[in-house]
């Protein structure tokens, strides 16, 4: 038999033996389904499990971005629209942030507005 320690809704603990506390079940336990575990949600009566935590988002270097550019031909175009907006230009060239997400909104507009496919210029290495 599994037991779950409900606080607040919320499974806070489990044990496979019902908790005694002075001779008498400790209060705030119940039983559980063998697939509960922490963190599940408890409506009092069904267990819900927690959402799955979603996927990283995916980024590719700057660097390799710039080199797709260069390639396409359009680096000066790119220079220029990013040295006309003083946010965007600081923003892609930051020492700290090497990357760039590949679904990013700026960096698909620019891409976009320099008539180039933001999914192959945006594509992460694999």
């Amino acid at each position: 038999m599994k037991y779950a320690r409900i606080i607040d809704g919320v499974v806070d603990s489990i044990s496979y033996d019902l908790p005694y506390f002075e001779g008498r079940p400790e209060p705030g336990w119940t039983e559980a389904p063998d697939d509960v575990f922490a963190g599940f949600s408890f409506d009092g009566e069904n267990f819900t499990g927690p959402e799955p935590t979603p996927p990283p988002r995916q980024t590719v270097r700057k660097s390799v971005v710039q080199a797709r550019i260069i390639e396409a031909g359009m680096m000066a175009s790119a220079y220029a629209a990013l040295t006309q907006n003083p946010v965007y230009f600081a923003r892609w060239f930051a020492p700290d942030r090497p990357e760039v997400y590949c679904d990013d909104p700026d960096a698909i507009l620019l891409v976009t507005a320099l008539g180039l496919d933001p999914d192959a210029i945006l594509a992460p290495i694999v």
